[in-house]
C-alpha cells in the first residue's frame, strides 16, 4: 500500500465505525492509501488492533476504539479519544450497521429493536458527537451508510429495510442542519457487496440477489469505499444531503 502525502484526505482526522471488515475496512485502507488519519471503531478490540498495526506498517497515522455505537457512553470516548490523539474531526464515516433477514411473520421485537439501536440509534449518535466537534472548527464531512433498501421495497427485509429509511431520512435532514455550520452529509447506497455478511446468505441467495443488479454481480467493498472517499473529500465539496448509489444499476430498473 502507498499512501501519498498529497492525497485526497491527506492530514483528515478520520472516524471510521464497523471498521473491522468489509466495507468498513475497505474504507479505512483506502483513505489510509489517501493520507488521512484513522480512528477505528469496532465491537471488538482484537481485530481492531490487527488492522490498525496492519496501517501503521505502512506510515499511517491511526488509534484503534472499540465500543458499541448504540452506546451513548462508547461514541462519547471514541470521540474524545480522536481529538486527543489528533486535535479534532474532519471526517466521519458512519458505517457500522447489522443485516437482518426477516419477514413481518418472523420478526420478533428483539431483533427490531437492536437493528434500529445499531443501525437507527448508533448512527444518529456517531453524528452527533463526530458534528459537536466539526462544528468548533466550522467545517466536516460526513458519510453515512444507507442501503438500495432504503428506495425500494424488498421481501425478507421488514427490519433492516426501515432502518436504513432511517440512515437516509437522518443523512437528508442533517445536511439541512448542519449546512450553515460548514459541515456536509451524504451518504452511499451500495446494491449487493461482496462481504462476509452477504457470504451468510448461501450459494442460492448469492445467486438470485446477483441477478437483480443489471451489471450482473455483486459489488467490490473497494468500490463503495471509492464512493465514500469521493463524498468526503473536497472533490465533493458542493455536495450535500445525497444518498449515492454504489448498486449495479439495481435502481436504474
Amino acid at each position: 500500500m502507498t499512501i501519498q502525502a498529497a492525497g485526497r484526505v491527506a492530514g483528515k482526522v478520520t472516524v471510521i465505525t464497523g471498521a473491522a471488515r468489509g466495507m468498513g475496512r475497505a474504507t479505512a485502507e483506502r483513505f489510509a492509501q489517501e493520507g488521512a488519519k484513522l480512528v477505528l471503531n469496532d465491537r471488538d478490540q482484537a481485530p481492531l488492533d490487527e488492522l490498525a498495526n496492519q496501517l501503521k506498517a505502512h506510515g499511517t497515522e491511526v488509534i484503534a476504539v472499540a465500543g458499541d455505537v448504540a452506546s451513548e457512553a462508547d461514541i462519547k470516548r471514541l470521540m474524545a479519544e480522536a481529538v486527543s490523539a489528533f486535535g479534532g474531526i474532519d471526517i466521519l464515516v458512519a458505517n457500522a450497521g447489522v443485516i437482518p433477514e426477516s419477514d413481518l411473520a418472523s420478526a420478533t421485537v428483539d431483533l427490531w429493536d437492536h437493528t434500529m439501536a445499531v443501525d437507527g440509534r448508533g448512527m444518529f449518535l456517531s453524528c452527533k458527537y463526530a458534528a459537536a466537534e466539526m462544528v468548533k472548527a466550522g467545517r466536516g464531512a460526513i458519510v453515512c451508510l444507507s442501503s438500495i433498501s432504503a428506495f425500494a421495497g424488498q421481501r425478507g427485509q421488514a427490519v433492516y429495510g426501515p432502518a436504513k429509511f432511517v440512515a437516509s431520512g437522518l443523512t437528508k435532514h442533517l445536511a439541512i442542519d448542519l449546512a450553515d455550520k460548514g459541515i456536509r452529509v451524504n451518504a452511499v447506497a451500495p446494491g449487493t457487496i461482496d462481504t462476509p455478511a452477504v457470504a451468510g446468505l448461501g450459494k442460492k441467495g448469492i445467486e438470485k440477489v446477483v441477478s437483480m443488479h443489471p451489471l450482473g454481480r455483486m459489488g467490490k467493498p473497494e468500490e463503495v469505499a471509492n464512493a465514500i472517499l469521493f463524498l468526503a473529500s473536497d472533490e465533493a465539496s458542493f455536495i450535500t444531503g445525497a444518498v449515492l448509489p454504489v448498486d449495479g444499476g439495481y435502481l436504474a430498473q
